[in-house]
């Protein structure tokens, strides 16, 4: 059994705003005291004794008024202006359910904070915004955030805004390909005509297919035989083994012990030739393909349960006429399964296998190791 584990990234997005402690020195008034011509901004038409408490400073680029705040979120920095009091310096969002445990709808309220026009900080008037429905916030934390297309189905820590919070885990929905596919037992997903898409490729009983991705969304699937009498079609892969720019498809049948390839000739998956990689490899379970040796083509891999075998077949003229066969493996109890991959890191492509029988993992292509645990 495949264990698999979720590892859980937790995102908090809050809004916070710093600000630093600042005052008003003044209160946007003017004292002068004039005994003779008065030269203020305050029309006299003879002397001036009096005080006045006009506005002398002027406004700012957002209508602030002159002074001489440092920072904080409501001065303006490259002013030293205070920013007038319908300058937003606050936003949260506010929730609630209309019943207690939450099992209704959930609603949401924007509440906004302003500067007050004569403080560094963000303390002028708060203004609330209506209350408005947001989505369903169950008790057993099932968050839709559309209900016509529900693409967030399991809530961690219940939803917010239709959202799961703090993490989703997407909702799997179901698209069948082909429903009426017999015996079908393995599948595999390539580009076969090569029109930018994904197409699908599948093995049943005696078949090896592909369906067409029509409309290119995964929506719409016209199926096409590869091949109707490969026997115990059992596992199937796609690459391009003759190295013209195509993909290929690889097959592997336990009832006939072949691993066979069938070359992509109009290149649209519309016609294909029949190539036998090997005949006589007892039980064929899986095939694969990759550049084993290095030298730049398609090489073939396989497995075969009745011969306890992992094996590789050399791509000998590059282009999947000529094969030679190496074996990687010849006593791996009821092999079942094999993979590619630079396991140690030295630049090389390493094998991986399963065995059915030997309950047991092995790497290594062309440098066997003996494993204590099968001596």
């Amino acid at each position: 059994m495949i264990d698999i584990k979720y590892l859980l990234m937790t995102l908090v997005v809050a809004s916070s705003f710093g600000c630093s402690d600042g005052s008003s020195n003044g209160d946007g008034g003017t004292t002068d005291t004039d005994t003779d011509t008065d030269t203020d901004t305050v029309t006299d038409t003879d002397t001036d004794t009096g005080t006045d408490t006009g506005t002398d400073f002027d406004a700012g680029p957002d209508g602030s008024t002159a002074t001489d705040c440092t920072s904080g979120i409501c001065c303006d920095t490259s002013t030293s202006l205070y920013r007038l009091s319908t300058y937003p310096c606050d936003v949260t969002i506010a929730y609630s359910c209309t019943s207690a445990d939450c099992g209704a709808d959930t609603q949401e309220q924007d509440t906004t904070q302003y500067c007050s026009g004569t403080s560094e900080l963000c303390n002028g008037s708060i203004v609330p915004g209506g209350w408005i429905t947001v989505d369903d916030c169950a008790t057993d934390a099932i968050c839709e955030y559309d209900t016509t297309d529900s693409w967030c189905t399991t809530c961690l820590y219940g939803c917010s805004l239709g959202y799961c919070n703090p993490h989703c885990i997407p909702a799997w929905i179901e698209n069948t390909v082909d429903g009426a596919f017999d015996g079908a037992w393995s599948v595999y997903a390539a580009d076969v005509d090569g029109d930018g898409d994904m197409d699908v490729l599948g093995t049943a009983a005696s078949d090896i297919a592909w369906w067409e991705n029509t409309a290119g969304d995964g929506t719409t699937w016209t199926e096409h035989t590869v091949d109707g009498t490969f026997n115990g079609a059992y596992s199937v892969y796609a690459a391009d083994v003759d190295g013209d720019g195509d993909m290929d498809v690889l097959g592997a049948a336990w009832s006939a012990d072949d691993i066979t390839w069938w070359e992509n000739t109009a290149g649209d998956g519309t016609a294909w030739t029949e190539h036998t990689v090997d005949g006589a490899f007892d039980g064929a379970v899986s095939v694969y393909a990759a550049d084993v040796d290095g030298d730049g083509d398609m090489d073939v891999l396989g497995a075969a349960e009745s011969d306890h075998a992992i094996a590789w077949w050399e791509n000998t003229a590059g282009d999947g006429t000529v094969w030679t066969e190496h074996t990687i493996d010849g006593a791996f109890n009821g092999a079942s399964s094999e993979y590619v991959a630079d396991v140690d890191g030295d630049g090389d492509m390493d094998v991986l296998g399963a065995a059915a029988f030997g309950d047991a993992i092995l790497k290594d292509p062309l440098k066997i190791r003996h494993d204590p645990a099968r001596s």
